[in-house]
């Protein structure tokens, strides 16, 4: 039993690397073959942003990401309408779009958790937020901010550089002004990412199991509507049906 358990568990994490480059390898060919993003939409730059980062961001970060790297400002209140449009055209259905822009899911409730943001091509227990997951998506989007920069050498801006060191600042790293100590803090922030990821995995997992038998196809992807009772044993005032 052990050894077919380890077997399992070595051949999920030569899958989760293998999506990891397949989704590299996606966003490789989406840059070449898309016209630059500075004259795109909102929705197809987000979409990217996510499949580059390969987790939820949330509407602040990527509006600040977007600043950093392409000097365009989005006001916030056109993330509003971003969901609503999103939602009106599943809702309506005449054209169905291959991958749509979503919400992640309180893994207690199935309510939206409207800030972050997602892809619906993802499996369900990526876009689940549990008690943990703010920290941990904190954490990776640290992570990825400080990459950005790295990768981008000489060339990265200014801002997106503070960007990275106001990242590792709120990780709690020493972070002296004017000094971008990007392999230092990846170091540190991916050893803290380490304490919190399994466990945070398994509620999400043990989550989306009874999301994906509660909720619609629309609700799995922008939320429960009119008060959907939480999970069971996630609350005390969980009950059956709704």
């Amino acid at each position: 039993m052990h050894a077919e358990l380890d077997r399992i568990l070595m051949r999920e994490e030569e899958l989760k690397r293998e999506l990891e480059d397949l989704r590299r390898q996606r966003t490789t060919l989406e840059r070449a073959v898309r016209p630059r993003r500075a004259q795109r939409s909102l929705r197809d730059i987000t979409l990217d942003l996510l499949a580059e980062a390969g987790m939820p961001l949330n509407s602040l970060l990527i509006a600040g990401v977007l600043s950093a790297l392409y000097s365009r400002q989005v006001p916030s209140t056109r993330f509003g309408t971003l969901s609503i449009d999103e939602q009106k055209s599943f809702t309506a259905g005449r054209v169905t779009r291959p991958v749509y822009l979503c919400h992640c899911l309180n893994a207690a409730d199935g309510v939206a958790v409207k800030r972050f943001w997602a892809r619906s091509d993802w499996a369900l227990h990526e876009r689940i937020i549990g008690p943990m997951t703010g920290r941990v998506l904190f954490l990776k989007s640290a992570i990825w901010v400080i990459k950005l920069a790295q990768d981008r050498g000489e060339a990265a801006s200014e801002r997106l550089k503070f960007m990275a060191a106001d990242h590792a600042r709120g990780a709690g790293l020493k972070v002296d002004r004017g000094s971008f100590q990007f392999v230092e803090w990846l170091t540190a922030l991916n050893a803290q990412l380490e304490k919190y990821l399994p466990e945070d995995e398994e509620v999400r997992r043990a989550a989306a199991a009874a999301i994906e038998r509660r909720l619609n196809d629309r609700d799995r992807l922008f939320g429960a509507r009119g008060g959907l009772v939480s999970i069971p044993g996630t609350t005390r005032r969980w009950k059956e049906g709704n």
